[in-house]
């Protein structure tokens, strides 16, 4: 009887120790809670997130980031060109990072799928399945939802879900493969391994190492295959994403510490960055948190080390987001197994820095009485060396700036597609929406989507590389494409020039390198497009035209006919190219040489130039001429010359680049 009681005893002390060494924590009865409830609100808020962050101005779903349509525009020349370049018959080069991306784009278009809702779709599953992988490292806990919690609350995961880009794939499969790797599930390990190595950035670890390295053969045999294709195709052994790591290069390490700042300071998550360093300092981590953060400290390392990249919400940074609320995660949740009393603190901790998550992802206003929109604005604005490589601001600012430039180019890329030469070759430093939408050859000034004169391969997507631009610009190009949207009202007329200058150009918005790029330009013309009101709506035009400049020789240019009779003025247009928005200003000067510009009223005025007509949508005339204006003669002014020109709107009529064509003049007697 005394045997069968000792080992029941032994039986059970048995299973406590089990219990309790199980890695994914002890069952604490106080800890209990409806997990699955908390998770469901995990991925609620996370999609909801998403989808309250990533619209557009009519509530609708936001396109997908503008490096997305650069792995739109290569998989469609895959399946119609035979070939995964930006530019078919071109050399081989490597324009977007992730291969695999491009082929699932290349499905999607060989089944006539659109890529917008094949890859936003995967965003969404691919986010949604983290938070559910990360909610499997600690079961039995309540602290093991802290993880979920916070990736729902990232703008980053939310914004990388909806991107188009690889970036929540990439995120999926690195959690996945940690997971694995902790339950010592070898043969899952390295299939997610070599999913990872296939579609994350080539300069993507393989991370940790322990006795039995076979499930790493996996990934390493892929990346050496990768290799020896890459070198017969492209005669090199690796990728040119990998350049940047292989450079010396201060300068684009300090933009990528400041960079990683930025996330520090501005994500919302400061606070915890805080918690961390005390929970490091003090030894307060598991074994399996060092792990999660000495691999998110590996990845971040390399995004300093490549200096960071322009996208919105630090996308860069996101495929080991999870790994470091994990690591966060245990570092809390061993404070409170040590102290209990730190239980209300850490809590507290985690619902000020989700608060704060919130609000970087959150339009800057006021909160009732409280005048809060000037400082949240400059919380989320980048200074310094930083804004000046990427002006974007951070948080929901930059995404909403991203997703107005890509509407912007979209519509653009439409216009350039309907109504532009087939054979036109566009230049442009956003090349994505713009070549994917227009399907005509684009040259890529920034050199990342297709290499600049004299150079065998494009740069990395990662970092900022300024480059001699009046040599860059190729004079065979029709179209330029200056800037996004519309000129500024409070730009001068060639403000946006310095602004090209000032971030890409290596020497900078001086005067000298100025008169150099007004030179290089001096055989094009500003010219005002009218672009559809939505992508997706061609059939309506916006009321703001798009500039564009054209290259003079295309004899593209409206011509004016100025007609003096008894009846009066009339002014006539004959126009050969393509829709464009002008306005109209007629100038007459009296025997004093007094200058008398006409108004929309019909009266004339010697004050600062006017326009006759404003807003006037151009199409083609064919032989005939088109009337613009009829206006009789002013018996009050001894006129003795009349002019009439056309020019840009918006601009003033005498300012520079603002004329469009050549005006017509009429002496008077």
């Amino acid at each position: 009887m005394e045997a069968r009681l000792a080992a029941r005893a032994l039986r059970a002390r048995s299973r406590t120790s089990t219990i309790c060494a199980d890695p994914r924590g002890p069952a604490v009865p106080g800890e209990r809670m409806n997990r699955g409830t908390v998770v469901f609100l995990a991925l609620a808020v996370l999609l909801a997130h998403t989808l309250a962050i990533y619209q557009t101005p009519d509530g609708g779903l936001a396109p997908p980031f503008e490096l997305a349509h650069v792995a739109f525009h290569i998989a469609r020349n895959l399946v119609y060109e035979g070939q995964a370049l930006w530019n078919p018959g071109g050399p081989p080069v490597e324009s977007y990072p992730s291969v695999t991306w491009i082929l699932v784009n290349a499905v999607a278009a060989r089944l006539y799928l659109a890529p917008n809702f094949v890859t936003q779709g995967l965003g969404f599953a691919c986010a949604l399945a983290t938070a559910v992988v990360v909610a499997q490292f600690s079961p039995r806990r309540s602290a093991g939802l802290i993880a979920p919690l916070l990736l729902a609350a990232s703008g980053s995961a939310a914004a990388a879900a909806a991107s188009g880009t690889e970036a929540a794939l990439a995120m999926l499969l690195a959690t996945s493969a940690f997971l694995a790797f902790e339950r010592g599930a070898r043969v899952a390990l390295a299939v997610v391994l070599g999913l990872m190595e296939l579609v994350s950035r080539p300069e993507t670890g393989h991370g940790p190492r322990r006795a039995r390295a076979w499930p790493y053969f996996v990934p390493l045999g892929i990346a050496l295959a990768g290799a020896i294709v890459r070198v017969a195709v492209t005669g090199v052994w690796h990728s040119p994403y990998v350049d940047p790591l292989l450079e010396l290069a201060p300068g684009r390490w300090k933009l990528g510490a400041l960079y990683l700042w930025g996330f520090v300071y501005a994500s919302g998550f400061g606070l915890l960055f805080v918690a961390l360093a005390v929970a490091i300092l003090t030894g307060r981590t598991s074994p399996m948190g060092r792990r999660a953060l000495w691999l998110t400290a590996s990845w971040w390392g390399l995004v300093v080390l490549t200096g960071g990249d322009d996208q919105p919400f630090w996308t860069a940074l996101v495929p080991v987001l999870p790994l470091f609320f994990l690591g966060l995660q245990e570092c809390l949740r061993e404070g409170m197994d040590r102290n209990e009393r730190l239980a209300g603190v850490v809590w507290s901790v985690l619902l000020l820095s989700m608060t704060g998550a919130f609000c970087a992802s959150k339009v800057p206003g006021d909160f009732g009485p409280l005048r809060l929109e000037e400082p949240h604005t400059r919380w989320q604005t980048p200074t310094g060396e930083l804004a000046r490589a990427y002006p974007r601001p951070f948080g929901r600012l930059g995404l909403l700036e991203e997703v107005r430039a890509v509407e912007h180019l979209r519509k653009l890329g439409v216009f350039l597609r309907n109504r532009v030469s087939e054979d036109a070759t566009i230049q442009t430093f956003w090349p994505g929406a713009v070549g994917y939408l227009s399907r005509k050859e684009v040259l890529d000034l920034s050199g990342r989507a297709w290499p600049l004169p004299g150079r065998q391969r494009p740069f990395s997507w990662h970092g900022h590389e300024r480059i001699d631009l009046p040599a860059t610009l190729s004079p065979d190009a029709e179209y330029l494409v200056p800037l996004i949207g519309t000129i500024p009202d409070r730009f001068a007329p060639t403000d946006f020039l310095r602004d090209i200058l000032e971030r890409f150009d290596v020497v900078g918005p001086t005067e000298e390198r100025m008169r150099v790029l007004l030179s290089a330009l001096r055989n094009y013309e500003l010219v005002s497009v009218p672009v559809p009101l939505k992508s997706n709506d061609a059939l309506h035009w916006s009321d703001q035209p798009f500039p564009l400049l054209r290259r003079k020789d295309l004899d593209l240019s409206p011509h004016l006919v100025l007609e003096v009779d008894d009846a009066g003025i009339r002014v006539l247009v004959r126009h050969q190219g393509h829709q464009q928005v002008v306005d109209l200003c007629l100038r007459l000067t009296d025997r004093k040489g007094k200058l008398w510009y006409l108004r929309p009223t019909g009266d004339w005025t010697d004050a600062q130039p006017l326009d006759a007509r404003t807003g006037l949508l151009l199409f083609p005339t064919g032989s005939n001429a088109v009337r613009l204006l009829e206006q009789h003669l002013p018996t009050a002014i001894e006129a003795t010359e009349l002019v009439a020109w056309l020019h840009n709107p918006g601009m003033r009529p005498d300012a520079p680049l603002a004329p469009v064509g050549l005006a017509a003049s009429v002496t008077l007697r």
